[in-house]
């Protein structure tokens, strides 16, 4: 949301308490929560048939579901970063802080399948970084008891393309592979959502259609849009908050993750229906009071979280004008159906097709990559492509090779460097120590399988 335009939020919203519950104000700490599984809380199951209070899927309705889960997904590991792998590290860093590109290119990690980029600069608390497209990884070194070894967010991508239970397992063999970790990681944040496509006109929601427990809200606008209203964030800064938002603006301007539209047109999206994402931000601390720790406990009660945010912490009402007690007032029709997505979610497609490299776009390489050609070719008054590409190389390599350094060696600097950012090319793997260790990983292998 942060890539929209914000006009000053409607009013804040201040819920009427009632007599089932106490309300906690604005996103924080919500005290005595439980939430106990149904016996049909299995997040994928069929289902009920459709009837009057369980909204049908049927593609011709107002409603139309495409698509549901655990977008954002973090998880802490306790446990003691390796004497070795502190050390190894700490090399490879101050290689990424080298001002010999040569040098950076060689702060990377190779673990199972995963060709991690190792980061300049670390963050509070946690001095190394690890990235590839699936998992952000950053390590503590120090021996606390508090703080995680390492804390991860794994990729929206990798989620959608594996799910939650084998992006965990690919994950705990990298962080073993680096310490000793004796127990399950847990979740420090989730994040539910449900992508939509409605006929509801969102933008007409007011601020006192919202019946939350949740202090502080915004209505967003992005000014360059025909339709200006982007969405709702309802509980900012709390340990819950939930954002209704335009989905498709989202990604054009800011996530740029078009593989979604692959899985939406798989459950019946047209190019044209604008896309709506109802999501929910789950921090560690609240997730605690629920009693979800672990992933297998998220999984579990996923569907029964999802009835707590959507019955208990948030809905979207219809205003009466004969009931003062705002708590009364009845659902909206469009709230029905995000509430009770559960009871018929649709079909959760997942991406055939994903990498753990980090290439740039074939928007970023084939159009603002040919920009430099292009300017070449106009400024030597060129315009036939054969003719302005040949010069264009001809007078690139008289340029590098009349300097410091030659045409070749440039080129192959750049394309090492680039291998890094992108983990798509292992800079160390001809290394004389890597081999070495190579090798001998390879007789120790042969010595178990031979069973000696």
């Amino acid at each position: 949301m942060k890539s929209v335009k914000h006009l000053s939020p409607e009013p804040t919203l201040r819920p009427d308490r009632d007599g089932r519950s106490e309300r906690a104000r604005g996103g924080r700490k919500v005290e005595n929560i439980s939430i106990e599984v149904s016996q049909s809380s299995n997040v994928f199951s069929q289902g009920t048939p459709p009837s009057n209070t369980v909204p049908s899927n049927d593609k011709t309705k107002h409603f139309k579901s495409l698509l549901l889960g655990i977008d954002s997904l973090y998880l802490s590991f306790y446990g003691q970063l390796a004497d070795n792998w502190n050390i190894k590290l700490l090399e490879l860093k101050e290689k990424a802080q080298s001002e010999n590109e040569k040098e950076q290119a060689l702060a990377q990690v190779s673990i199972g399948s995963h060709l991690f980029e190792v980061r300049d600069k670390g963050m509070p608390r946690f001095p190394y970084i690890l990235s590839d497209n699936c998992f952000f990884i950053k390590l503590n070194r120090s021996k606390s008891k508090i703080l995680p070894m390492a804390h991860v967010q794994i990729s929206s991508e990798y989620l959608a393309t594996v799910g939650a239970e084998a992006a965990e397992q690919d994950l705990r063999f990298v962080i073993n592979t680096l310490g000793l970790v004796p127990n399950a990681p847990s979740v420090s944040r989730a994040d539910l959502f449900l992508d939509f496509v409605c006929i509801d006109d969102l933008a007409a929601i007011h601020q006192p259609d919202w019946v939350t427990r949740a202090n502080l809200m915004a209505k967003y606008f992005d000014c360059r849009l025909d339709n200006p209203f982007t969405g709702w964030v309802i509980g900012i800064g709390g340990d819950l908050h939930a954002r209704l938002y335009d989905k498709i603006t989202e990604i054009k301007t800011k996530s740029h993750k078009t593989w979604l539209y692959t899985l939406w047109q798989a459950n019946g999206w047209q190019n044209d229906e604008r896309v709506w994402r109802m999501e929910f931000q789950i921090e560690k601390q609240l997730l605690k009071q629920l009693g979800i720790i672990s992933l297998s406990e998220l999984l579990e009660k996923q569907a029964d979280l999802w009835r707590y945010l959507t019955h208990d912490w948030l809905r979207l009402t219809l205003p009466s004008l004969t009931d003062s007690k705002r708590d009364r007032w009845p659902n909206h029709p469009l709230w029905d159906d995000i509430a009770n997505i559960y009871m018929t979610p649709p079909d959760q497609p997942r991406l055939k097709r994903f990498k753990s490299e980090r290439p740039p776009t074939d928007e970023r390489m084939f159009i603002h990559g040919l920009g430099g050609l292009t300017s070449f070719m106009a400024r030597e008054g060129i315009e036939d492509f054969g003719e302005g590409l040949g010069e264009f190389l001809h007078q690139a390599k008289h340029f590098h090779d009349t300097r410091n350094e030659k045409f070749h060696s440039y080129i192959q600097r750049k394309i090492k460097a680039k291998g890094r950012k992108y983990n798509t090319i292992n800079n160390r793997a001809n290394l004389p120590e890597i081999l070495r260790e190579t090798q001998e990983q390879a007789k120790i292998y042969q010595r178990e399988s031979d069973g000696e």
